[in-house]
């Protein structure tokens, strides 16, 4: 009896019944499968979460990280891989000694006669750690910077600073402390396998996080390419209580532009989307433009939250992504899986 026949003998005995539900669900299963692979719907699109300054996001999981960038209370905050060829105590050496050699190769500022001011050990702080404080710029005599390194185990920690008043320094010191309080927080953690919210007040960088609350300044910025869609996904959050808070709404700017856009020769604006909405807690506003500019047509999409003054738990956020023109179903709903993502990783305060 051939393969036929046994199909043939089998559905004989069936009741009739349960073959019009089996071919019904079948058939339900097949156009599914359909909608959702069609080019109306799109594909599922496969997310990776990244962990964020004090926040979590989903990026498409085709996209690559390729820039990314941390300032906390002032410290620009600059991570490394040991390479695997040296050990954690010959990569820290090397790593020092190429900054070291940087250093030395500068020209001292007019009236002074050497660029190092100080070099600090930090005795307590990691498996080990050192910092320098010199004349970045052989053409201010008043201005300098401190750097910090740290072997933090799997990876190691630059903080730099940008130019401070050598005078105010010397006489307050107030780095080394700052430094000190912000490398003994910095705990390297395996973000990949994070589940949930963490205890403490943790400000999350691309290998680890700074377990300390918000104190005046903080940033962060990462960007994402590589889509098969041609995106271009760019994350931006910033605090700095020195900085007044923009008050222009996107909204208005948004419309202002389709305003300027109809007399405009050569170019053209036109609107998909333009409304507010909140994320991650945060009521901020929404754009989605097709821009034409001679032959060339793009897609920008953009979220903005112009924050709280001197908050870390409302920075200003702002949110871009970008392709050339076409597939718009489908970047809109990996735009909306990116913004619906977004989540805090600490809890509010009650106001």
């Amino acid at each position: 009896m051939n393969l036929e026949e046994v199909m043939a003998s089998i559905i004989n005995r069936l009741n009739p019944f349960w073959i019009i539900v089996f071919i019904f669900f079948t058939w339900a299963s097949i156009e599914q499968l359909k909608y959702e692979t069609s080019s109306k719907k799109g594909a599922r699109e496969a997310m990776q979460t990244y962990y964020l300054g004090r926040f979590s996001i989903a990026v498409p999981a085709l996209m690559k990280q390729k820039i990314r960038s941390s300032k906390l209370r002032y410290a620009d905050i600059q991570e490394m891989e040991w390479p695997q060829s040296l050990n954690p105590e010959q990569a820290r050496k090397a790593e020092w000694d190429r900054f070291m050699a940087e250093v030395k190769k500068l020209p001292p500022p007019d009236g002074k006669d050497r660029v190092i001011i100080k070099v600090h050990e930090f005795p307590a702080v990691g498996k080990w750690a050192k910092g320098i404080f010199y004349y970045n710029d052989s053409f201010d005599r008043h201005g300098a910077r401190w750097s910090l390194l740290m072997d933090a185990g799997p990876v190691g920690l630059w903080l730099k600073t940008d130019d401070i008043v050598v005078e105010k320094e010397i006489e307050h010191s107030k780095t080394i402390p700052n430094y000190e309080n912000i490398a003994k927080a910095f705990q390297p953690l395996d973000l990949h396998n994070l589940k949930g919210r963490q205890p403490g007040n943790r400000f999350y960088l691309e290998h680890g996080a700074i377990n300390l609350p918000y104190a005046g300044q903080e940033e962060s910025i990462a960007r994402f390419e590589g889509h098969p869609l041609k995106l271009t996904l760019l994350i931006e959050m910033e605090t700095d209580f020195t900085k007044e808070i923009e008050t222009m709404s996107l909204i208005k700017g948004t419309r202002a532009m389709l305003a300027v856009a109809l007399i405009s020769p050569g170019g053209g604006i036109s609107k998909i989307r333009l409304r507010e909405r909140e994320v991650a807690g945060m009521p901020g506003e929404e754009a989605v433009l097709r821009v034409r500019e001679g032959q060339r047509k793009d897609l920008v999409f953009t979220w903005q939250f112009n924050g709280k003054d001197d908050s870390g738990e409302y920075p200003t956020t702002r949110i871009e992504m970008e392709s050339p023109d076409g597939n718009l179903h489908e970047k809109l709903k990996i735009w909306d899986a990116v913004l619906d993502s977004m989540k805090p990783m600490f809890e509010r305060k009650k106001s």
